[in-house]
């Protein structure tokens, strides 16, 4: 909310103690754009709560109109590092749109903001397979049910918040499917392989997925719509903007309440390629989605693994086949 500040969040790495995080150099596009607003939002968010609405909002709008700025000089380098369609078109309405007061325009930019400190970059095929270390020369562990992974996974949702989005595995196929809905501030649902035993991953680089998901249909307008008829803005080509989430827990994560490490991934152009996610990515564990200061993932004791559907990409029904999943070394 625009009556509370916020910092942007990175891997501490040897640290071993549990809090929240703090910001470190900006590395890209993306990151200079989180950087702006954590600027923006401490500024802002004083001057709102003492009564000054109209500086907050000015500091807000001027903010956006830097990320923006930053957005176009960047809209021809490497499109992981910007903003992805639907936020971008977000904050540029929200730049455009002529408001009735400073309070309608200070929480306006805020949800906007909220929203890309909230996005993360996702592995995809293109990305993973284009460096220096090629699919071919890696050897690929596939996981098998009762021997790395429980045979039946456990349905976390948002209905533990209040929500009613649902999920459901196809065990035959290999099929994660459902519907979030953003009912009673929910958007979320998932699958949980917890393990009976601590599984001792330290020989690996990483996990790999091959996956097809679902689509967002695109109408004539050029927008995507679920099947309750909320609009989602797809990317220049018309592609759908779904991503999924691989969730890893470690021993350390059982010590705190639903405290894990995420990463995003995606497969829009259902190439036939691997997603490679290297253990390294998991270096920030969190909370319920607010960062925590704690050691990196602990390969060598993964007590859970699991995939999530969540706003604002996924929002109404989704569907995500696993064709095939598990270690690389």
């Amino acid at each position: 909310s625009s009556t509370s500040t916020t910092s942007s969040s990175t891997s501490t790495g040897s640290s071993t103690c549990l809090g929240m995080s703090t910001s470190q150099p900006s590395t890209s596009p993306m990151d200079d754009a989180k950087k702006l607003i954590s600027k923006a939002i401490s500024i802002g968010a004083p001057a709102y709560n003492a009564g000054d609405i109209q500086e907050c909002a000015r500091v807000y709008k001027t903010t956006a109109m830097e990320i923006s700025s930053i957005m176009l000089n960047n809209s021809n380098s490497n499109n992981l590092n910007i903003l992805p369609p639907s936020l971008k078109n977000g904050l540029e309405q929200a730049i455009q749109t002529e408001y009735d007061n400073d309070n309608e325009q200070a929480w306006a930019f805020r949800t906007q903001f909220d929203g890309i400190m909230e996005y993360q970059i996702p592995f995809m095929p293109e990305t993973t397979t284009s460096t220096t270390t090629t699919s071919t020369e890696l050897t690929f562990e596939k996981f098998t049910d009762g021997m790395m992974l429980p045979p039946k996974p456990l349905v976390v949702n948002d209905n533990v918040m209040g929500g009613i989005s649902q999920c459901q595995w196809d065990e035959s196929n290999q099929i994660f499917k459902g519907n979030t809905s953003l009912a009673n501030n929910g958007g979320f649902a998932s699958l949980r392989w917890r393990m009976s035993t601590v599984q001792n991953w330290s020989y690996a680089k990483g996990i790999y997925l091959k996956i097809k998901h679902s689509t967002i249909n695109v109408n004539d307008d050029g927008h995507g719509r679920t099947n309750d008829g909320t609009c989602i803005n797809t990317n220049g080509n018309g592609n759908p903007e779904h991503t999924f989430r691989l969730i890893v827990k470690d021993v350390t994560c059982g010590q705190v309440r639903g405290a894990n490490f995420k990463n995003v991934f995606a497969n829009p152009s259902q190439s036939e390629e691997p997603i490679l996610i290297p253990f390294e990515a998991f270096d920030q564990m969190e909370q319920m989605g607010r960062a925590l200061m704690g050691p990196v993932l602990n390969r060598g004791a993964v007590t859970e693994l699991g995939l999530m559907a969540i706003k604002p990409t996924v929002v109404g029904e989704f569907e995500l086949k696993i064709e095939e999943w598990g270690l690389y070394v």
